[in-house]
Formats: C-alpha cells, structure tokens, sequence
C-alpha cells in the first residue's frame, strides 16, 4: 500500500502463497487472483434465499446500533451500504432517517433485501461498474468487505468517486496490527484465502484511503483485531 519495493514472501496457506510488506505491514495473496475470480466465490452464496437470511433478527439489531452511532451523518441524506449483504445496514440507516441504497455482488442477497426491506434501494454489482452510474453519497458505509477485493486502488478510487467531497466514508477490516493477533501469523483463522487477500494495519489503511482522497478523522479501538476508520473525503 505504501508503493515501496519491500514486499517478499511471507507464508503459504490454504495452497495460497502471501508477502509483505517491509515498509507499511501490508500482507496481501502473490499472485493475486482476477476480480472475476473473487466475484465467482460471492455472486451466489449457499444458505441464502429471497425468504432467508441466517441470523437475520441479531444482524439487523447490530446494524441499528452502528447506524445511531453515525446518525449525525445519516439523517436527511444520502447513504449507501457498499456489500450491503442482506441489507440490514441500509434499512437502518433508512429508519435513523437517511435515503438509503445497498449495494452487493450476491444475487440471493440482494433478492432477500428487496423482499424484507422494500423501501430502501437495493443494486447488484461490483462497486467498481456501480459507480459508472454517476451517483453519489453523502455517507459512504463499506464493512468487513475491503480484504475481498482484487484490486484495492481501482475499489478504492470508486469508494471516493460515490462518495461527495465533504462526505464520510466508514471502513472495517481486519487488523493484522492489533495486540491480539497470533505472532504466527498465517495461524489466525481471518487469514483465510481466497475469501481474503490483503490484510491491512492502521498504517497501510490509512495510505491507500490519503491517496485516494480521504484524510482519516478517526480510528475507533476494538477489544477484537478489527480496523474501524471514519475517513472524510476533502
């Protein structure tokens, strides 16, 4: 992420081969497989249904506590939940107020969230043809979704293309820097190819987010080894 050549082999899991980064921490799959390849593992996942999502009540209650939390930036405008899942974070952003979308690649997700959560908008896709759409967010969600991707400039650059100067952007992600994290790396069950690619730290994260327009406000401390930044676009 920080663009230095420092990167070598790091470990081999799952028959995937990981470096790192000397320089920013970055771990990330060498080779990385294609955007089609990754998508291929989400468009349809197994245990969903139009009628069915598992954990659906305890998802939704998860979600409405985080949308309160960021209800100062979601209430009167427009949100969008990038890899929406069943849409449980845009339908509570839609009841803290916000004109809420979802977005994700599953087609039997999105089909469960038209069904339960008729209100809010929902499209299927990646971000990176959603944002040939030309629209924008004032208040940009983006969960656990980040480590999946093929690409993390081309995401990233579509994550600031939707999101209006001026506007928030929150990102999760697993955290290969927090205290919790096994020493041996590549043992920690979040390492976990194909599903994930990169494994970011504070450092790393908040490189790719400045580069590509974002100027971080705020990183929030978990007892779990997870990332929770709130970036603004400038």
């Amino acid at each position: 992420m920080c663009r230095t050549p420092a990167a070598a082999f790091f470990g081999r899991k799952n028959g995937y081969a990981l470096s790192r980064c000397g320089s920013c921490g970055f771990v990330f799959l060498d080779p990385m497989p294609t955007r089609d390849e990754l998508a291929n593992l989400y468009r349809d996942e197994a245990g969903i249904t139009a009628d069915f999502y598992p954990k659906a009540d305890s998802r939704f209650r998860r979600a409405f506590i985080k949308a309160i939390k960021f209800a100062g930036y979601i209430r009167g405008r427009d949100v969008i939940d990038v890899g929406c899942g069943g849409g449980f974070v845009a339908e509570a952003m839609r009841r803290v107020g916000g004109r809420a979308t979802g977005l994700d690649i599953s087609g039997r997700a999105i089909a469960y969230a038209r069904r339960r959560f008729p209100s809010c908008e929902f499209a299927r896709g990646v971000l990176e043809e959603f944002q040939e759409t030309g629209r924008s967010f004032d208040f940009v969600y983006c969960s656990e979704v980040i480590e999946h991707v093929a690409d993390a400039d081309a995401f990233a650059a579509a994550l600031a293309r939707i999101c209006r100067p001026g506007g928030r952007l929150f990102v999760t992600t697993p955290d290969i820097g927090h205290w919790r994290v096994p020493k041996d790396l590549v043992s920690w069950s979040l390492v976990d190819p194909p599903r994930h690619v990169r494994y970011f730290n504070a450092k790393s994260l908040t490189s790719l987010l400045e580069r590509h327009g974002f100027t971080v406000r705020r990183k929030m401390f978990k007892l779990k080894p997870g990332l929770q930044v709130l970036a603004e676009r400038v």
